[in-house]
């Protein structure tokens, strides 16, 4: 038997893709306090149009909760429908999911985010149909 005495090493990974897992983790939890650490939720949902965008936020996470306990639905986010991209720039990066299922009535999701104190926040999201 050989053994290596190099050191293991590991790593905090927080780039843009884990940092939008974090937040659809939190987000399925309901868990508001830390899913507002991974999207700046005033300039999400005021792309969306929201007149209050913090009570539409919590309204729409509540609803998919919601939706999820049905039988015919789920709040789960299948990771493994999709081909997954991240594009880093700067302080800015995209992650966009890709469904692989072509008759999906959306094509892809995209995550805007930005590099804010070296953390990545959520700036905005869009699904393509």
């Amino acid at each position: 038997m050989m053994f290596s005495c190099a050191e293991n090493r590991t790593a905090i990974l927080e780039t843009p893709f884990v940092t939008v897992v974090k937040l659809e983790s939190a987000e399925q939890c309901l868990a508001f306090d830390e899913a507002m650490q991974y999207i700046d939720v005033i300039q999400v949902y005021s792309k969306r149009g929201a007149e209050n965008p913090m009570e539409d936020w919590k309204s729409f996470i509540k609803f998919q909760h919601s939706l999820g306990r049905d039988k015919k639905f789920t709040n789960t986010f299948k990771y493994f429908d999709y081909d997954i991209e991240e594009t880093i720039t700067s302080n800015s990066a995209v992650v966009c999911f890709k469904e692989k299922d072509i008759n999906s009535p959306i094509k892809k999701i995209i995550y805007g985010l930005e590099k804010r104190q070296n953390k990545w926040v959520v700036i905005s999201i869009d699904y393509l149909k």
